[in-house]
């Protein structure tokens, strides 16, 4: 990592309880430190270069819109459904709630000690053993990588894909296409890339997205089953177990369908790559975290069991012309009303772009983080700071070009790219894999934070890592059986993509010039970061 600069004495704040609280920490444009924020960055090793803009309101309204758990529900509603039925759905969304605590616990715990925009990486950097540590942390960054591309190329199709089917629903003879859908996309990143130039319009947006998917989960839970023609029991909500993807284990359709859930808290590490700049990230960020896996149970939970309420028609929804089941889901609850229907899928999908605007911030905060650590091509260029917008406007620009080229597969095959749904699930849990882990080897020989709940953290890891092996594992199954190449799960042909890149980047340039960091031990005087 880079040498620490020293503080320059006239530019620290001289009210020492504001820097303690964290309520003034924007600095200058420049790269200086101004705040204790900024000194436990530089004893990290890194010259502060983001102004502190995310509010802790802001910081939550960005890692929650991103996650959306209950349009995750709505968005792989028919691969929860078709594997499991609706049982699969509901008792799914609580496992996944009760495993994704232990995860955003585990998460917390770390990035409340070292709080800093590499997240994952930067962690297993400093907790693994000195002979593995670039390795573990370069693995980890690729995987990060390619989990936030994978989490905006699926968010923008789903988006444009909702658009489409409207239009289909309002105009039969309408002829969906690949392209279409693509080029919707494409036009949709445009949007969230522009508003993402500068870094007030990002604070803003991601808090319009937290008010407006809020309102619109309690809406739509309120108005559908009270308007609905037609109800299901509780036996179907509850005690349906209803395997329709070819399965004949019922073992094996529940895991499949848990894709749906899981789903829901998918990227929970997002608010970690902010670290940066948000006052105080120490206390804020597992604040953010953990009231995402919370909100997000408190919101798709419910929503979950108004959507097995109204499934009066399960052929229909699964067989939709339009290709949006949650749409043909509302058309039937509505009794065939398009008006109710289409003015409901617009809320849904407002709602869904909202998330696309924190999903560029991740995206490009993680791309610039690695770079200015030199995990990628080209380091120097993408790892700048743009003095005027204060964002990493390059990092930024090459993420939207990522994105493009990846949703190109959607042309190719619609069924590779749904493929990237479990990608957004398995990346991220990948690269918990490694911290976690050394984490664990640590024990108490590690920094600690204001976050920190001892055995308790202790177990989360533990049983994070369990999980993430799982998922990686099992989610690498077909969904359906007899298995063909229409229906094959392809996540492992992506897993091979990330493999072979990472191998060329590695062996011919990141083995020379990604950094290390000094990560002796250190006591816990030294490493715990400012209350």
């Amino acid at each position: 990592m880079a040498n620490p600069v020293p503080l320059n004495p006239e530019k620290r704040i001289a009210d020492d309880s504001s820097m303690i609280d964290g309520k003034n920490g924007v600095a200058d444009p420049e790269p200086i430190a101004g705040t204790m924020d900024d000194l436990d960055l530089e004893q990290m090793g890194y010259v502060p270069q983001m102004e502190r803009e995310f509010s802790l309101i802001q910081l939550v309204g960005s890692a929650y819109t991103l996650t959306n758990s209950w349009l995750g529900v709505a968005g792989a509603f028919t691969m929860g459904i078709t594997a499991a039925g609706s049982a699969g759905i509901i008792y799914g969304l609580i496992l996944m709630f009760i495993l994704n605590l232990f995860v955003g616990i585990s998460l917390s715990e770390l990035v409340s000690a070292m709080p800093n925009s590499g997240g994952q990486y930067y962690w297993a950097m400093r907790l693994a053993p000195r002979k593995y540590a670039r390795s573990f942390a370069y693995i980890t960054g690729v995987c990060n990588l390619f989990a936030a591309y994978c989490t905006t190329a699926s968010s923008s199709i789903a988006v444009s894909m909702f658009v489409f089917g409207s239009v289909k629903l309002a105009i039969p003879e309408f002829a969906l296409s690949a392209w279409r859908v693509y080029l919707g996309a494409v036009a949709l990143n445009l949007v969230a890339g522009l508003v993402n130039i500068w870094e007030k319009a990002v604070t803003k947006s991601v808090l319009v997205g937290l008010y407006i998917s809020l309102l619109t989960c309690v809406l739509i839970t309120i108005v559908l089953p009270a308007t609905a023609v037609g109800h299901t029991d509780a036996k179907f909500i509850f005690g349906t177990l209803n395997r329709s993807n070819g399965w004949s284990s019922d073992g094996m359709a529940f895991i499949m369908g848990l894709i749906n859930a899981n789903f829901s808290f998918g990227v929970l590490d997002s608010a970690a790559h902010l670290a940066e700049e948000t006052p105080n990230p120490a206390r804020n960020v597992p604040k953010a975290i953990m009231m995402t896996v919370i909100i997000g149970f408190m919101t798709a939970f419910p929503f979950a069991c108004v959507l097995m309420y109204c499934l009066t028609d399960f052929e229909s929804v699964i067989n939709t012309p339009t290709n949006v089941p949650i749409l043909q889901l509302f058309y039937v609850a509505y009794g065939h009303r398009q008006s109710a229907a289409l003015a409901t899928m617009a809320f849904v999908t407002i709602s869904y772009l909202c998330s696309l605007f924190p999903q560029h911030a991740y995206q490009a905060r993680m791309c610039w983080a690695f770079s200015r650590d030199n995990g990628m091509p080209f380091s120097r260029y993408w790892s700048h700071i743009d003095p005027s917008t204060h964002v990493p406007l390059r990092a930024h620009a090459l993420s939207v070009c990522i994105v493009f080229v990846i949703g190109l597969i959607y042309i190719a095959s619609s069924t590779a790219f749904n493929s990237l749904i479990t990608g957004v699930i398995v990346f991220p849990y990948l690269t918990y894999l490694a911290p976690m882990i050394c984490s664990i080897w640590r024990g108490k020989n590690q920094p600690r934070g204001p976050f920190h709940l001892g055995i308790i953290g202790v177990i989360s890891k533990i049983i994070t890592v369990v999980f993430c092996i799982f998922t990686v594992v099992m989610y690498s199954f077909p969904y359906m059986m007899p298995v063909t190449p229409s229906n094959m799960n392809y996540v492992t042909v992506i897993y091979g993509i990330a493999l072979v890149y990472g191998l060329i980047d590695w062996f011919s340039r990141a083995r020379y010039q990604f950094k290390t960091h000094n990560n002796e031990p250190q006591s816990n005087e030294l490493c715990e970061t400012s209350s």
